[in-house]
């Protein structure tokens, strides 16, 4: 099996169709809050300098397209310099702390909604696969096949893996009937469910996974699809803000904390877009979207210079000290910050690409 790349038309339009709006989404937070707040904002930019063109102009703003495809910026009058009227380093505390929270909190908004969305379009209801069977167990005597769908247990329909495991479960020591699917039709086989079966096995010795069904797709109602996409971002959010606390209590490995660079997502964001087209469904590449929107939104929240989270921390000081910081001294340590996070990514870039040049060979 080969690693999606970005070079491929699926690996770009996945670019183009997920990290395009989210860097958007992001960047217009700031630029309506900044507005919001009577900041003149002098530029909207998809892409980082030297600039490709000038798409228009919405007021005093220019709106351009950038040469380097890393992200974006809104570059605000007197970032720096609260002596000139109308600039962000004369507003208040608590207005800087808004225009900066602004973009992550625009990335998870567009999340919840998508997940929303998600509901309302249709999600995919759940079946059981065969991932592997055990050598010499019943389930290898009675024939079954990794990649069987069960369908039922005993006539009793299955949809997880949950409902498999606690009807044989309460059949310990019996013969049980599964109904199954496979490329040649529906078929019936029986299988001895051991009461005490060797550790790791399982008592029927197969192992199976919960899959999505792309043949029956659930929709439901605005007012639900609020309620079970509310509950569902919940969750993802839950998940992805407290990665780094799961990493330090040892219950997920520290490379899930790898950062991810530019190329890598854009493939990634391909592959949830190719298969969403195989399968006729938006729910893989959407959930994908609302993901990267978290993350993005979880990692420009980060105390770094540069980054969202970095120039916060700089507003929470002075919220604390009743005075600001030198903005002068503060523009050059985001300065510096900015230097070294192109530097990452440029370099993330060119080992993700050689990466994926390595998975898409022969």
């Amino acid at each position: 099996m080969t690693e999606p790349m970005i070079t491929t038309p699926w690996g770009i339009l996945g670019f183009l169709l997920a990290l395009g709006p989210l860097i958007f989404v992001h960047e217009l937070g700031h630029l309506l809050t900044a507005k919001l707040a009577g900041v003149a904002v002098e530029e909207f930019g998809l892409g980082f300098p030297p600039r490709l063109l000038i798409v228009g102009r919405w007021r005093e703003t220019l709106l351009t397209l950038n040469a380097i495809p890393f992200g974006g910026f809104v570059r605000l009058r007197g970032e720096e310099d609260p002596e000139i009227p109308g600039s962000f380093a004369a507003q208040p505390w608590h207005w800087r702390l808004l225009i900066l929270a602004a973009g992550p909190l625009m990335n998870v908004a567009l999340a919840w909604g998508v997940l929303i969305l998600i509901f309302l379009l249709g999600t995919p209801s759940s079946q059981v696969r065969v991932e592997d069977v055990v050598a010499g167990s019943p389930a290898a005597q009675a024939g079954l096949q990794a990649g069987d769908v069960i369908l039922a247990l005993d006539g009793v329909p299955v949809e997880r893996t949950e409902d498999v495991r606690r009807l044989a479960q309460e059949r310990k020591g019996r013969t049980v009937t599964l109904r199954i699917q496979r490329a040649q039709g529906t078929q019936e086989v029986s299988v001895y469910v051991r009461p005490d079966p060797p550790p790791g096995q399982g008592a029927m010795g197969v192992i199976i996974a919960s899959v999505p069904d792309y043949s029956r797709i659930q929709r439901f109602g605005l007012g639900e699809a609020v309620v079970r996409g509310t509950m569902l971002f919940g969750m993802l959010t839950a998940q992805v803000f407290g990665l780094p606390a799961r990493v330090l209590l040892g219950l997920v490995p520290a490379q899930f904390l790898q950062p991810a660079g530019p190329v890598r997502i854009g493939a990634e964001a391909g592959e949830a877009l190719r298969a969403s087209v195989e399968v006729g469904s938006a729910f893989m590449f959407l959930t994908f979207i609302a993901l990267i929107s978290l993350a993005i939104a979880f990692t420009n929240l980060l105390p770094i210079p540069a980054l969202d989270g970095g120039r916060i921390l700089f507003v929470l000081i002075e919220a604390v000290r009743g005075r600001r910081l030198d903005p002068r001294r503060e523009q050059i340590v985001h300065l510096i910050g900015f230097l070294f996070l192109l530097g990452l990514l440029i370099f993330l870039s060119i080992r993700e690409i050689g990466e994926l040049s390595r998975g898409a060979g022969p």
